[in-house]
């Protein structure tokens, strides 16, 4: 009996700690001169996996090269877009929440006004996954913490700072869709829908019944004028 009660305890004090793990870092070294502002992470140049085999609407898991650049550590928030906008609603206390019901266009000229753009697909995936092609920016699948609700909730742009990327990210995968840059496109893909949709990245799928993360490598698209209360967005520009 007390064999079995220290067996117990071990895997409770086990699991405990599972769940305190923090995502493991790359290592990265800024080159000597390089500014890199405090909300935004410097991705180095370099190879990572793109896309995957069991995707055929991604690059399946082919090697890219990627030059570096900086992206934001968080979505845009509400009272940062505010700044910009007078015209967005206040937020009764969330302005540290993702600003949405956002258009592509609107996105797009937010991050011009900094001096910045909306990060490639690439971008975006290089600094969700790494270079080690994991699923999860935080490696092994952890249920969503909203599991069981329907509708999406989204959390303040630095909640869970267990679940950051590789690179120090933070949202990739467990907040809320965000616009990138590019057309939605995939081989043999109908005439009609080219030039048609913007891809977006990053955020959650729902049914009626649970929530779950959207994959490093999955995408998704919709039209450019759209405004939903799912959809965000954070910007990158060039590094150097």
């Amino acid at each position: 009996m007390i064999h079995r009660q220290w067996l117990m305890v071990l895997a409770l004090v086990f699991l405990s700690a599972c769940g305190a793990d923090s995502v493991e870092q790359i290592k990265v070294t800024v080159p000597p001169g390089m500014i890199v502002p405090e909300d935004m992470v410097y991705i180095p140049a370099g190879k990572f996996i793109m896309g995957s085999p069991k995707d055929p609407k991604t690059l399946l898991g082919k090697k890219i090269d990627q030059p570096q650049y900086l992206i934001d550590r968080y979505e845009v928030t509400r009272a940062q877009f505010k700044k910009w906008d007078s015209d967005t609603p206040a937020y009764g206390g969330k302005g540290n929440y993702p600003v949405l019901e956002i258009t592509f266009q609107q996105a797009g000229q937010y991050c011009k006004a900094q001096g910045k753009r909306l990060p490639t697909e690439a971008e975006w995936e290089k600094a969700a996954r790494g270079t080690d092609g994991r699923k999860w920016p935080w490696g092994l699948y952890r249920d969503h913490p909203n599991n069981g609700f329907s509708g999406f909730l989204p959390e303040a742009v630095d909640e869970r700072p267990e679940w950051i990327s590789p690179y120090g990210v933070h949202g990739m995968g467990h907040n809320v869709w965000e616009w990138v840059a590019d057309d939605w496109d995939y081989p043999g893909m109908p005439e009609a829908d080219r030039n048609r949709f913007k891809v977006i990245r990053g955020g959650l799928y729902q049914s009626h019944l649970k929530i779950d993360y959207s994959p490093t490598y999955a995408r998704n698209f919709i039209e450019p004028t759209a405004r939903y209360n799912f959809l965000g967005f954070r910007c990158a520009k060039k590094a150097g």
